[in-house]
């Protein structure tokens, strides 16, 4: 890159003030200087390394080589046409296509020796970035259904394509007979015989599977909002028929941006202009938006009503709207009943193929993601699994097609892939499973930006690249932390891992950008729904990643219980021991501050899946501080308001809310060995109490039975807990622990880095701690057997035992 020099870190020519090696490696502010002074306090020697160089190139030309490339992919796709029509002629044709591609690479060539000019710049920044990925070999292919799949490199069909290439490239003298590669009983008299076999034997289903039937026979306008679909039946030979009835035009649009606002930035179920312009088109009385194709249109309205089920539920976290809709389960079910229904007809059965069809994949993630936040866990992980298959069918995990699908059609394709990918990746995550794939069979750009490209849809919206592709870099680095340390018992040391997943978790947040920066230091914490979305995961992987140590402590504090109930006393082990927990500690603070904030905003997904996860987990690791280290003062305030935000979920129908609430609660009573929470307890428990009442006016028996059980059983410990009584020696320890923990946000500065470099050198005492956390393995559960008997949810002790 240049060499290196010493330097104040400012050129006589006024370049821009650059890090020096050592802070650039450690990765922390430099504040420049000969030497700088951070090098100067660490006597090492400090160096700089000479400006990068960046290639600056015209507007025009970059127009110009873009309308090049366009024409030629015009004129590629043009030829492959004449080679399908003249088989005869297909040597000949393949070589003239070769040469069109050859001048689109020729003239992408010139990007990188024409009309450009270098300078010289100090800042890193300026550094161009390209894909770390290697492109994958394969091909989409059609089946007999008219619909394509992709074919990897060791595919028998690839295979036998390769083959006949090889032979038109090498054998020119004969006339080549192109190879077939499916089957279209329509326009193959030779298998007429086949097929009479088929429906003389009552196969009618087979036999429409491979004509490729669709399954929507018509659809029936009746009005601006009423539509009837008449759906082909491929078994009986007759139709269902049923109506879909669209809401009015203003709360259709509301839904939608509801949707948006909670979602926007990080994920991407689908397009907000292609949608918007959707609606506009059906309810302008005009026509079908595919009207040639009464399939697609069936899924549209499938993708329509489950934006409208999810757009319902955000709006009901507002207690306002929530009083306004009828809600007789979870927001925007009777919505999402309609997208359902749709739903099985489109892909039950042999008609599962039509996901591969346009709007497939984003009504796939749209009923997995519903169904998460019906609590119906296991279903979404179902059809979450489905629509990672679909994209790897459609050869989304490579970037298949991007030679002639436009920008704005391929930015859509890959921000797709990538919210399915997150997707299944932190539902794994949070349900302990194992990721179905490796990134390393993943060749597919991250999303990017459009800028200046002449050649963008007018209708397409995409939010700005870096919120998405820094949502995607969290979620690797989380998905990597399940994968080193919670999917088997480990056969070595776990620091190395454990420093290693740090060092990602740092680098991640000291190269997010200004505008996703949030201050945590702030007494009056200031952040968005975005911010929020991306650093609730960014902390549950701090939490994950330090759990094991927590574990342990918590673990060592349980079995003494007996003998010595003496709180873990933290000045024994190492700063670095402190350190780390102090992350961990934080980690879970900031967590439940920032849902504190959007909860005043109403912006908290009252009815949501992550937003409860988050919530519940924090919580229940500050209750293992509390346990391990008696830092109740510095827990209580965040338990509280934990047990606010759950109470106000539960109190708005949130069943599963309720859930998590109760085992919070028992947690909480099982682990107040000192009464130290009995206040807080007692408070959250009053208001059971309170609500007793509308409980049994409003709910179902089985909910009546769970808050009063819930209630009789808090009542009933905290008369009959015993309080043992806290010695000097308890006191002490538990000053000094808060001193050692002290709130510092560790996990959101460039100390951090220093408790790295820390882990390099333990000390004895350290280093037989990690020995016992890697052989003990306690944050993995009592047993990894999988043969061991069945348990329960709410297995959290003997005071209380629910039905969910």
């Amino acid at each position: 890159m240049g060499e290196i020099r010493k330097r104040n870190g400012v050129s006589s020519q006024g370049e821009k003030r650059v890090a020096c090696l050592r802070c650039r490696q450690k990765h922390i502010r430099c504040p420049g200087g000969d030497p700088c002074a951070k090098c100067e306090q660490s006597n090492a020697k400090c160096e700089y390394q000479a400006p990068t160089k960046k290639v600056a190139v015209n507007v025009n030309f970059i127009r110009h080589l873009n309308d090049g490339i366009s024409d030629l992919k015009k004129e590629n796709e043009r030829l492959r046409s004449v080679i399908a029509m003249l088989q005869s002629k297909n040597h000949k044709l393949e070589a003239q296509a070769h040469a069109s591609k050859s001048d689109v690479e020729r003239i992408s060539g010139r990007f990188h020796s024409e009309n450009v000019t270098e300078e010289e710049d100090g800042d890193d920044d300026g550094e161009l970035i390209a894909s770390s990925f290697a492109q994958r070999s394969g091909r989409l292919i059609e089946s007999h259904s008219g619909l394509r799949y992709f074919v990897g490199s060791s595919s028998m069909t690839l295979f036998g394509l390769e083959i006949q290439s090889l032979i038109s490239h090498y054998v020119n003298e004969k006339n080549l007979k192109p190879l077939p590669i499916n089957l279209k009983l329509e326009n193959r008299t030779d298998l007429t015989d086949y097929k009479k076999f088929l429906e003389d034997a009552g196969a009618n289903n087979q036999s429409h599977q491979l004509t490729g039937l669709s399954p929507v026979e018509k659809i029936i306008r009746h009005d601006v909002k009423k539509f009837e679909v008449v759906l082909s039946h491929m078994y009986c030979g007759n139709s269902d028929r049923f109506t879909v009835t669209l809401p009015d035009y203003e709360y259709a649009v509301l839904l939608v941006e509801k949707f948006i606002t909670f979602n926007d930035g990080c994920f991407y179920f689908f397009n907000e202009g292609l949608v918007r312009k959707g609606l506009d088109i059906v309810y302008a009385d005009k026509e079908l938006l595919y009207k040639d194709d009464d399939t697609l249109q069936t899924m549209w309205f499938c993708k329509l009503f489950l934006i409208f089920a999810m757009g319902e539920m955000y709006l009901c976290s507002d207690k306002m709207n929530i009083s306004k809709i009828s809600v007789k389960s979870i927001p925007g079910f009777e919505f999402f009943s309609i997208g359902s229904k749709l739903f099985n007809c489109l892909f039950s059965g042999e008609r599962l193929e039509c996901a591969t069809k346009e709007g497939g994949i984003e009504v796939l993630l749209l009923y997995a993601f519903y169904l998460q936040v019906a609590d119906c866990t296991v279903a979404s992980y179902f059809y979450i699994g489905q629509a990672v298959r679909s994209c790897l069918i459609l050869g989304m995990h490579v970037d298949a097609q991007s030679d002639i699908k436009s920008r704005a059609e391929l930015e859509h394709q890959r921000r797709l892939w990538w919210t399915v990918y997150m997707f299944e990746r932190m539902l794994s995550s949070k349900a302990g499973l194992p990721l179905s794939l490796s990134d390393a069979t993943i060749a597919t750009e991250l999303p990017s930006d459009l800028g200046l490209h002449p050649t963008i849809d007018e209708h397409f919206i995409f939010s700005p690249a870096e919120n998405i592709d820094n949502c995607i870099a969290i979620v690797r680095i989380n998905a990597q932390i399940l994968k080193k340390m919670y999917q088997r018992q480990p056969n070595y040391n776990i620091l190395p891992v454990l420093k290693s997943v740090i060092q990602s978790l740092l680098e991640w947040r000291n190269t997010l950008p200004d505008t996703l920066q949030v201050d945590f230091t702030k007494q009056d914490l200031e952040i968005t729904r975005l911010g929020t979305n991306i650093f609730t995961e960014f902390f549950q992987g701090i939490n994950l990643a330090i759990r094991p140590l927590l574990f342990h402590f918590t673990s060592v504090q349980l079995k003494k219980f007996k003998a010595s109930n003496t709180y873990v006393d933290l000045a024994k082990y190492s700063s670095t021991i402190s350190s780390l927990l102090n992350c961990s500690l934080q980690a879970s603070v900031n967590t439940i501050r920032s849902l504190w904030e959007l909860m005043e905003q109403n912006m908290v997904a009252v009815f949501g899946y992550m937003d409860r996860e988050y919530l519940f987990t924090s919580s229940c690791t500050l209750l293992l501080f509390n346990v391990a280290f008696g830092i109740h003062e510095q827990t209580n305030e965040y338990l509280d308001y934990a047990l606010d935000m759950l109470t106000t979920m539960k109190t708005m129908g949130n069943v599963s809310a309720g859930l998590r609430r109760a085992q919070l609660l028992t947690l909480m009573m099982n682990m107040d060995f000192h009464a130290i929470m009995r206040d807080l307890i007692s408070k959250h428990s009053d208001s059971f109490q309170q609500n007793d009442e509308e409980l049994l006016n409003n709910l179902e028996k089985h909910e009546t039975k769970e808050a009063t059980t819930l209630f009789n059983a808090i009542k009933g410990t905290l008369e009959k807990s015993y309080e043992i009584p806290i010695t000097k020696l308890d006191t002490e320890i538990m000053e000094q622990n808060l001193n050692q923990l002290e709130q510092v946000n560790n996990a959101d500065n460039d100390d951090l880095q220093e408790i790295l470099d820390g882990m390099d050198y333990v000390d004895q005492t350290d280093s037989k701690l990690w020995k016992e956390i890697s052989d003990q393995a306690m944050w993995l559960g009592d047993t990894m057997d999988p043969t061991a008997a069945i348990g329960i949810e709410l297995e959290l002790g003997d005071n209380l035992l629910m039905m969910k």
